[in-house]
């Protein structure tokens, strides 16, 4: 069973990152790696999410950010986590603001950000409550269209799956790409 779940989150992470390279390959997505006013961008990333109601989880994230400045820009969050017995979504709005690193050609930037939104866990039973993400990343541009990036977000909530399973904050740590 937990093999099972581990391929089909694997599985949705390489299908959602391959429809989103063809999706996007060209038009304003071309300039993923340094976005303008106006243009969208899109991630996935894989990693770990701490102090699940069940433990460490696996985790996916995918984003899409529409950049209003070349520092500023707005858009969804989908986290995904997976254990043996948990599956668990929280889906938010997230704002960024993008800070060129010094001395790097403009390709590294340190990434804040914050969000709003909610989480579901089926775990003992069921439970949805609402989720404010708040994260620091790293993005380095590798190719004009692409970039990798790794994220490290606190996800504060009040899950409540039953006795024993309250958790208030969830830390997690992805790597990935920007399309």
């Amino acid at each position: 069973m937990k093999r099972r779940r581990r391929m089909t989150a694997v599985g949705v992470f390489v299908v959602g990152m391959t429809i989103g390279l063809l999706s996007f390959k060209g038009g304003a997505l071309a300039q993923a790696a340094e976005p303008g006013t106006g243009a969208w961008s899109g991630s996935g990333a894989l990693g770990f999410l701490g102090n699940t109601i069940d433990g460490t989880a696996f985790a996916l994230n995918f984003n899409a950010d529409g950049f209003l400045t070349r520092n500023v820009s707005f858009g969804p969050l989908l986290q995904l986590a997976f254990t043996g017995d948990m599956t668990q979504v929280g889906f938010s709005g997230q704002a960024k603001y993008w800070i060129a690193i010094p001395e790097t050609g403009n390709r590294a930037k340190l990434v804040l950000q914050a969000g709003l939104g909610f989480v579901h866990a089926d775990f003992l039973r069921s439970d949805t409550s609402w989720l404010i993400p708040l994260g620091v990343g790293l993005d380095y541009a590798v190719h004009r269209s692409l970039s990798l990036t790794t994220t490290f977000l606190l996800n504060f909530t009040d899950l409540d799956t039953g006795p024993g399973t309250h958790t208030n904050v969830m830390p997690g740590l992805t790597f990935g790409v920007r399309f």
